[in-house]
């Protein structure tokens, strides 16, 4: 993979805070261009303003230069700092995440760095609106950064794959690529994670009529495929350097996924973006954004191959 060119949206007036810090320091050592990219949300009542003495013209030029000043004082501060990085900036205006994912396409962007946790939100933890929309309809990977990281460097990574099928093995091997990419670059751990249960518990109780050892018997079958077919998927880096651990975690993906991340100190998830339903809860709906909300880390979201965005289309 390739990650020459990063976009860094930032809210007026937003700080760029420690967390943003773990993401520059990965573009200075891939010595990539990053645009710092602000807009300015234009306001339905703004077209009213006219009839009271104010021009819209003239607020929204004086707001772009407070950006573009504001944005030109971060890359004061951040070019010592960063040497091998190419800082450029933009201001646009509109909706947020749609100028945001426009913005991407027209830099080319390989990865949009986002904060996505704001103060003003009901728990320090919530996900905003903006970044779970850039989940749903950007094509450019999407890596939302934590704002309490500590220490900066990535130690362990979490590859989140779902091998309930075969029809998510393109996505997987995406998600595998940029997981080892990412651990390489950070000599940090790799942990090759699955969450699954047997769904069909209740219908082969049921309609079947199996018992205890019965169910127990298909589910251990269903889990040794499972893992099957995890280690088929890392045959291509049987050469690697990366100290990879396989970990198949049995329950509810939104709650064992997020409990097994927080307890072992995971600093970067890696994990697809699809519009599907299905036991590894990798879908960009209630369980997923449930299971996101828990999460206390970092996590980069994928689309499958050919993907387009309802944005640009």
């Amino acid at each position: 993979m390739s990650y020459r060119r990063l976009l860094f949206p930032l809210a007026p007036k937003q700080p760029l805070g420690t967390a943003f810090h773990q993401a520059l320091q990965f573009a200075n050592q891939e010595k990539a261009c990053v645009t710092l990219f602000t807009v300015i949300e234009k306001l339905a009542e703004m077209e009213d303003l006219s009839r009271y003495s104010v021009s819209t013209l003239n607020l929204l030029d004086n707001a772009t230069r407070q950006c573009e000043k504001e944005l030109a004082e971060h890359i004061a501060i951040l070019s010592p700092q960063y040497p091998d990085i190419e800082f450029d900036t933009i201001v646009a205006t509109g909706i947020p995440y749609i100028e945001i994912i426009k913005g991407a396409a027209k830099t080319s962007s390989d990865l949009i760095v986002i904060d996505a946790h704001r103060d003003n939100k009901e728990t320090a933890c919530q996900w905003g609106t903006s970044t779970r929309h850039l989940m749903r309809e950007s094509d450019i990977p999407l890596w939302t950064i934590h704002p309490l990281l500590e220490p900066l460097r990535i130690k362990k990574v979490v590859a989140a794959i779902d091998v309930t099928g075969t029809d998510l093995t393109e996505l997987n091997e995406k998600i595998l690529q940029h997981a080892f990419e990412f651990a390489d670059m950070n000599q940090a751990t790799l942990y090759l994670c699955h969450a699954w249960r047997l769904e069909s518990e209740g219908y082969l109780r049921e309609w079947n009529r199996c018992d205890d050892l019965e169910i127990a018997v298909i589910a251990k079958k269903l889990r040794e495929d499972r893992a099957s077919r995890l280690e088929a998927l890392l045959e291509p880096y049987t050469n690697s350097k990366t100290s990879v651990k396989i970990t198949m975690l049995e329950g509810d993906a939104k709650k064992i996924l997020p409990d097994y991340i927080n307890s072992h100190d995971i600093d970067l998830v890696i994990m697809g973006s699809v519009c599907r339903t299905g036991i590894a809860g990798f879908v960009m709906g209630n369980t997923a954004e449930y299971m996101l909300d828990k999460i206390q880390c970092s996590v980069i979201t994928l689309k499958p191959e050919g993907f387009k965005s309802p944005v640009l289309e």
